[in-house]
């Protein structure tokens, strides 16, 4: 449960290097999870993918109207800061919507069956990637549905049998609707 909260302390926090960050966190859940990584090809669920699928999907476009008023900042002059140019943001795109879904889902899944505060650590550590983006009560937003996800994706994956797939696709429609988002914006 630890390795978003160090990479995010010593990359966004102390070298300001977001690229570092998401490269040593997936370093980390490899680490500790690879074994889980193949789950997320395994198990389906149509009704869950159905139910989780499209408030999923509904994430990047929801953002695009909301972001105007969730932050005085533009997400990419944001992460311009991180070190993440405007030809970045065009690498990170399918990176993070489809490599680091992936790696979240095996690792977190592991920990959501274990421990359900797995589900609000889960919310927390993107409430630090994102404190300087978002005001106040947005991040209290972000958090509530984030932990909300966790719950659902853990959901998903009963109804899958312990396969991964529903939650790594939907988790992948929401994380590239929301980086699409703002590249966008």
């Amino acid at each position: 449960m630890a390795a978003p909260y160090l990479a995010v302390a010593l990359f966004m926090g102390v070298w300001s290097n977001a690229w570092l960050c998401l490269l040593v966190y997936h370093a980390q859940v490899l680490a500790w999870s690879w074994r889980r990584v193949a789950l997320c090809l395994r198990g389906w669920d149509a009704r869950a993918a159905l139910a989780v699928g499209l408030p999923c999907a509904l994430a990047g476009p929801a953002l695009w109207l909301l972001l105007p008023h969730m932050s005085e900042h533009r997400p990419a002059e944001w992460l311009a800061g991180y070190g993440v140019s405007r030809a970045g943001l065009l690498l990170l795109a399918p990176y993070f919507g489809l490599v680091h879904p992936l790696l979240e889902e095996a690792h977190w899944s592991r920990l959501r069956r274990r421990a359900p505060a797995a589900h609000l650590l889960f919310a927390g550590y993107h409430l630090l990637v994102l404190r300087g983006l978002l005001a106040p009560g947005w991040l209290a937003l972000c958090f509530g549905c984030l932990a909300s996800a966790s719950a659902i994706w853990g959901w998903a994956e009963r109804r899958s049998g312990g396969g991964l797939r529903v939650c790594w696709l939907t988790h992948a429609a929401a994380d590239l609707g929301i980086v699409v988002a703002a590249i966008l914006r």
